[in-house]
């Protein structure tokens, strides 16, 4: 059996990350570590991100880096669900799993700036799920920064199956 693998999903809220979760989820065993879960389950389920306090965000990146160890060393690979937007989030996220002895990768979901603002606008109109902020989302495509070719990037853009995909990519 393989060494367990964090696998950070990075791309801007309404990619289709949490989508790729739940599948990775049901059809190949990963665990799934989603931040805003996290968040809501702290009470902060209809604000944006700049409306939780910094305590709160301890707290939250503190289950988060609990539950990745925990998975890990359980033998379970992780999908940690969140924007990630800049690197030094993601370094964060890395240094925990790198200091218990486990690797990252990550899974960058690339979509166009006009296809998450199409996607923002249709979930404006049907409220299927939490709705971003749209200070907060242009604010994102801002700050991102793409991950680099030494953070040890996949990207996944569901043009194949997902089992074609993880067999490709993940396997």
């Amino acid at each position: 059996m393989s060494k367990p693998i964090q696998y950070l999903l990075v791309g801007f809220p309404y990619s289709g990350k949490s989508t790729l979760a739940r599948k990775l989820k049901k059809r190949f065993g990963f665990t799934h570590i989603n931040l805003d879960q996290l968040k809501w389950d702290l009470g902060y389920s209809e604000v944006g991100d700049d409306d939780v306090p910094d305590e709160a965000w301890r707290k939250i990146f503190a289950s988060a880096d609990a539950l990745l160890v925990k998975y890990l060393r359980e033998g379970k690979n992780v999908a940690n669900e969140y924007a990630w937007i800049t690197r030094e989030w993601r370094d964060k996220a890395r240094k925990v799993a790198g200091e218990n002895g486990f690797a990252t990768k990550v899974i960058y979901i690339k979509l166009s700036a006009e296809v998450i603002r199409k996607r923002w606008l249709e979930n404006s109109q049907s409220r299927g799920r939490f709705h971003w902020p749209k200070e907060e989302l242009e604010r994102m495509f801002i700050e991102f920064e793409e991950p680099s070719t030494d953070e040890n990037i996949i990207y996944y853009d569901s043009s194949l199956p997902i089992e074609k995909w993880v067999e490709k990519n993940l396997i």
